[in-house]
């Protein structure tokens, strides 16, 4: 085979995988919705909440690039994964002080929000997204409460299952246009508990006391929507610039999960940061018996 034959085989290649990527990322990562699967064990997990099943998601931005058919998915993706316990974490709409959601489409999203199940109950807190207004605000806080969400802003709540045992869920304001108040938060915190917190910005971990945590889960950075390994991410937002896309260990004491989202924003794109939900099951620790002696 001639030089320029080999040339223009590889330019041939190299075409179709250009082409390939950027159909991917402009027509099919965006509503590749996946369910990320986690286990977070340990010896504060009270038995009767054993492999109890958590989901969260965040970042719908509702009423632009997600249409009532595709957030359908994300629903039926929720429900099929069968949690026991649904928390949403912020942005519901996409800058909807810009474009004001009308009655249609709120009702169309407070009904599909309705259809999640969640044996356990339905929590969330907002996003900056929510917050653009008291409008806003008050918008999203009814179209959450009439789909069965209990909104737990700057407060805790204690989740059983079938007894008296419990872990604590903690909610925070969102950093960005919110007023997060760790201190009413954690008044009625122990950190004898197995405790989660979910707050919209994930910067927040930072601003924690650590012995209080076990796990805290937060959105609002999409994974960057477009992430290179080296270079970055496309899109960076405040409050997520030092913790910005997947796991990280803080003090060495608890973990913080920034999810990517199931939305977009600025542009429908997504490129190595797949929209998901993140699913934790919680696995009871416990000490083995020590071995007598013989």
């Amino acid at each position: 085979m001639k030089v320029w034959q080999k040339i223009l085989i590889v330019l041939t290649l190299l075409v179709f995988l250009v082409g390939g990527l950027y159909y991917d990322t402009f027509y099919v990562a965006p509503t590749r919705f996946t369910v990320r699967y986690e286990n977070i064990s340990s010896e504060k997990i009270p038995a009767q909440l054993n492999d109890i099943n958590i989901l969260f998601f965040s970042d719908v931005h509702y009423n632009n690039y997600m249409t009532p058919e595709r957030f359908q998915e994300v629903v039926q993706l929720i429900n099929n994964a069968a949690p026991d316990i649904v928390v949403f974490v912020g942005d519901l709409f996409d800058h909807p002080s810009v474009l004001l959601p009308n009655e249609e489409v709120t009702a169309t999203l407070t009904a599909q929000l309705k259809e999640i199940n969640a044996p356990l109950g339905k929590f969330a807190v907002l996003g900056n997204h929510d917050l653009e207004s008291s409008t806003t605000k008050e918008l999203v806080t009814s179209v959450l409460s009439n789909a069965d969400f209990e909104i737990i802003t700057n407060r805790s709540i204690l989740i059983r299952n079938k007894g008296s045992e419990a872990i604590g869920l903690v909610g925070l304001d969102s950093q960005l246009l919110g007023n997060p108040d760790i201190t009413s938060a954690f008044a009625n915190v122990s950190p004898n508990s197995f405790n989660i917190v979910v707050s919209h910005t994930p910067d927040i971990a930072d601003s924690l006391t650590s012995d209080q945590v076990d796990l805290q889960v937060s959105g609002h950075s999409h994974g960057g929507q477009v992430y290179f390994p080296i270079f970055g991410s496309f899109y960076t937002a405040p409050y997520a610039e030092v913790y910005n896309k997947g796991k990280y260990k803080i003090d060495d004491k608890f973990i913080l999960d920034v999810m990517n989202g199931v939305g977009t924003t600025k542009a429908d794109i997504r490129f190595l940061s797949d929209p998901e939900v993140v699913m934790y099951r919680l696995q009871r620790k416990t000490t083995p018996t020590p071995t007598p002696a013989s």
